[in-house]
């Protein structure tokens, strides 16, 4: 399992756009508007790296309101 944090920025007045278009993608797990260099945070799970990058390809870069995007990908879970 690969599980991503994308950092989204919108075009101005799109953020409720693409939080509607984020909201219906399966491999989205949750999304969050936030304040800063950044309009959303979305965490992405995936089965690979593969299947990961076939996800921003084909579902993300052809969304309307989205101006850039920066995955962070998570290195290991930690232990609680």
């Amino acid at each position: 399992m690969v599980l991503v944090y994308l950092l989204i920025r919108a075009e101005h007045g799109k953020i409720g756009i693409v939080r509607a278009q984020l909201d219906k993608l399966h491999e989205i797990i949750e999304v969050y508007e936030v304040f800063g260099r950044y309009d959303i945070i979305a965490k992405v799970e995936t089965d690979s790296n593969k299947e990961f990058r076939r996800f921003i390809r084909n579902k993300i870069r052809v969304q309307e309101g989205i101006k850039s995007t920066e995955p962070i990908f998570v290195a290991e879970e930690l232990d609680s």
